[in-house]
């Protein structure tokens, strides 16, 4: 199925409760409000934290080159956060996850002045177990992939540093280990209300990791 032609479900009302369903080109034409689903990578290792972002790579992307959590996507018709969790770290990266393995950081809802996405509602998840770089896989959306240590990478986000020493892999160079300097022009090419997410994603996993639980004030 093409992805214009995939089935959203509609929502609305105080609670955006599901309406009714259409496909993502009239959903986006019509600016309906609809859901997303945001997976960011995060563990513990040596003591150190670390993440795995991908580098957003589909033709005519409008954020192609950007770093991003692993995964994410629309949520389809029928399908809890979870499921589409789960569906879009197969389908971008290859990895197969289960239903308890995600942490719900939050969620928030968004209205934009431009792009296709005009309304939606956001749902942040955290994928906690550790991750092997080499044994992530490319695909149509994804080519590149960034491991990072998670407090440089709040520190890029936030502007308090302009290079952060990475770990890359990228498909143009055969998917190749390397060592490089993640700039913050990888980030900064977005605008101020997905920066807004990434900043409080990125305040909700590090309460996780510091408090042992999420703290509901990020997304408030």
């Amino acid at each position: 199925m093409a992805d214009d032609d995939e089935l959203l479900d509609v929502l609305g009302g105080e609670d955006l409760q599901v309406l009714g369903q259409k496909t993502r080109s009239l959903v986006h034409r019509d600016h309906d409000w609809h859901g997303l689903v945001f997976v960011w990578s995060a563990w513990e290792s040596a003591g150190k934290r670390r993440m795995l972002l991908q580098q957003r790579g589909r033709p005519g992307d409008e954020y192609s080159r950007q770093v991003d959590a692993l995964a994410g996507g629309h949520i389809g018709a029928g399908e809890t956060a979870i499921d589409a969790a789960r569906r879009e770290l197969t389908e971008e990266v290859g990895l197969s996850a289960g239903a308890d393995d995600f942490i719900h950081l939050g969620s928030n809802r968004m209205e934009r002045p431009g792009g296709s996405c005009r309304r939606v509602v956001q749902h942040l998840l955290l994928y906690p177990l550790p991750l092997d770089i080499d044994r992530m896989r490319f695909s149509d959306e994804v080519d590149g992939f960034v491991e990072v240590d998670l407090q440089g990478f709040e520190d890029l986000v936030h502007g308090r540093c302009h290079h952060l020493p990475s770990r890359s892999r990228y498909a143009k160079n055969g998917g190749r280990l390397q060592e490089i300097d993640l700039d913050q022009a990888a980030v900064h090419g977005y605008p101020d209300e997905i920066l807004d997410t990434f900043r409080r994603s990125l305040a909700s996993i590090l309460s996780w990791w510091r408090d042992g639980r999420v703290d509901p004030a990020h997304f408030a």
